[in-house]
């Protein structure tokens, strides 16, 4: 009896409708990668965050930013040298913000994918709540506004011409 090693279920196989988009669609590889990596720690740290990245990105900048300000009291209360600390203030930001955009650059790729996942799951919602009349509807609404505007018709419907016949019909 064959078992498989693989035993963690995927964050995309929690859902069928995104992995059937990520089945019908030769574009999706990438994206569906991206995704998979992202939600590989999806619900860690205290307390559980979607991307822990995103805390993690955080402390990252609110902990450089401590260590720039106890260079700067050391500095003050213990007479280090100025010019030295400005650099080394420097070499702190600069890999601060180093990191801060690999981190968003490789965030921004995994929510580019989420909102297309979550527009596709929208737009399926909404097929799927909409009322075949609604159409009908929206069209009678937009053809109200033409004739308001004084545009002539592009649509006419049934029920107006066997109703405007009908007068005809009587005299």
């Amino acid at each position: 009896m064959a078992v498989s090693k693989h035993t963690r279920a995927s964050g995309c196989e929690t859902d069928p409708f995104f992995l059937e988009l990520f089945r019908d669609r030769s574009d999706s590889d990438e994206r569906e990668r991206l995704w998979h990596t992202a939600m590989a720690h999806t619900g860690e740290g205290t307390p559980p965050l979607r991307f822990p990245v995103y805390e993690c990105l955080y402390l990252i900048n609110i902990y450089s930013q401590k260590l720039v300000d106890l260079l700067d009291e050391v500095c003050n209360r213990f007479g280090v040298e100025h010019e030295s600390l400005v650099y080394y203030q420097s070499l702190i930001q600069c890999v601060r913000a180093g990191a801060s955009q690999d981190i968003v650059s490789f965030m921004n790729d995994v929510e580019l994918t989420e909102e297309w996942l979550f527009e596709r799951l929208r737009l399926s919602e909404e097929r799927q709540l909409r009322d075949p009349e609604d159409a009908y509807l929206e069209v009678k609404r937009q053809e109200a506004e033409r004739a308001e505007k004084g545009l002539p018709p592009k649509v006419q419907f049934l029920n107006d011409t066997s109703q405007e016949a009908e007068p005809d019909d009587q005299a």
